[in-house]
């Protein structure tokens, strides 16, 4: 259970970590330049952006995962023995 609930977590806030900063990088650099110049600064910024933001997001959503997973068990544990109480 925690396994599976902290790679869940984790993968999930990965894609959302990675999707924002796409879409931060599309919205600064349509709104800032001309179209042609905003096309290519995308095209040479976001492969930049990967490499500095993939690892940076993968060790956030990691620890985040192992929380969510921890706090998952805990309390999964907890509500079992009251159950088996009764």
């Amino acid at each position: 259970m925690f396994e599976k609930t902290a790679i869940r977590t984790a993968k999930t806030l990965y894609a959302l970590a990675i999707g924002v900063g796409v879409v931060w990088l599309a919205w600064l650099c349509l709104t800032s330049l001309p179209v042609w110049a905003a096309v290519l600064m995308f095209c040479l910024g976001l492969p930049l952006l990967a490499l500095v933001a993939a690892p940076i997001a993968a060790g956030g959503a990691l620890l985040a995962g192992v929380v969510v997973g921890l706090v998952v068990m805990i309390s999964s544990s907890s509500a079992r023995r009251v159950r088996y109480d009764d």
